[in-house]
């Protein structure tokens, strides 16, 4: 179902122009989308990034924290027992 988010003029942006995108649409900063035209000029944007890396899922996580909870997968000894043989 389309939503009709309202009407945007172009803008001068440096050497490139930029439409607006209303913080109603739900767009998080950060996020990537393909711009394809199509043969009678309309400019379709599709999000293409859904890597919680790069989209900003991961921007509140303290991973120092949540690695003193759960230990440090690069230092634990499990397999390395040192064994003395």
């Amino acid at each position: 179902m389309e939503k009709k988010l309202g009407n945007f003029v172009v803008r001068k942006v440096g050497n490139s122009t930029a439409l607006t995108v209303p913080s109603k649409a739900g767009v998080k900063l950060g996020q990537r989308f393909e711009l394809t035209q199509e043969n009678n000029g309309t400019l379709i944007y599709k999000a293409i990034d859904s890597n919680p890396w790069f989209n900003g899922e991961y921007d509140d996580i303290d991973f120092k924290k949540e690695i003193e909870k759960v230990g440090n997968p690069d230092t634990m000894q499990i397999g390395k027992e040192n064994m003395p043989w």
